[in-house]
């Protein structure tokens, strides 16, 4: 039978993910039932109407893989004046960040679980986002399967389509060979700017939370690495 995403003859797409559907708490699935008709977003395959979407003309950032959420929802009561747009796959996380919504009074967020590429091939517009952040993707580290990251050149060309001109790309990950594979992707394209003086990495910026998973990994003596890059 065909994958349901695809047609006979056609290949089946590389995925950057894997969907391990983890336990869900109560709370969570409370969440996901009660919230998703205020603040998620069901995809139709035609480009979101953001504005509508929010209620406003704030700039949008979109966070790909947000985990639990707990980062994104930090950074939009920081950040009130931008609206901020979430993609998850794994229902845990977006039940998780739902309930941190109502909890924490925020308007300013929307959730989408989707694959992310199909929703930057055709869920937005040109010059429609201010910024994205992409925080400790999963790294694929075996050559055989880095086909499978989500930074590619591709990707990238796409956000210089999707990102209006000032606007950001903010990439971290803790794995040493995909942060120098991010950097020199990144500066690949003529359409961004590194930040960083030196054209290399920055210190982690003080509005980007540290997250659950990379205090972590410190405990485990693993080092992190982050990127930003401007819309020229």
């Amino acid at each position: 039978m065909a994958d349901a995403e695809t047609r006979p003859g056609e290949h089946r797409p590389i995925r950057s993910f894997v969907l391990r559907e983890g336990r869900m708490t109560e709370g969570q699935r409370q969440a996901l039932e009660q919230l998703w008709p205020r603040f998620g977003v069901d995809f139709n395959g035609k480009p979101l109407d953001l504005p509508a979407l929010f209620g406003n003309s704030r700039p949008v950032y979109l966070e790909i893989g947000f985990g639990n959420g707990d980062a994104l929802a930090q950074r939009a009561a920081q950040y009130p004046e931008y609206n901020h747009l979430g993609i998850e796959v794994h229902r845990p996380g977006v039940g998780h960040l739902l309930h941190l919504i109502e909890q924490q009074e925020l308007d300013n967020v929307r959730v989408l679980r989707e694959d992310a590429a199909e929703i930057l091939r055709d869920g937005l517009t040109t010059d429609s986002l201010q910024g994205l952040y992409l925080f400790f993707p999963d790294p694929w580290p075996k050559k055989k399967h880095h086909k499978r990251r989500i930074v590619q050149s591709a990707f990238v060309a796409r956000l210089a389509e999707l990102i209006r001109a000032g606007g950001t790309v903010h990439m971290a990950t803790d794995w040493a060979e995909y942060a120098q594979h991010m950097l020199n992707t990144l500066a690949a394209n003529d359409a961004f700017e590194n930040s960083a003086p030196d054209g290399g990495f920055l210190p982690r910026p003080d509005d980007r939370p540290l997250t659950r998973f990379e205090r972590r990994g410190q405990r485990l003596g693993h080092g992190s690495w982050d990127l930003l890059f401007r819309r020229r």
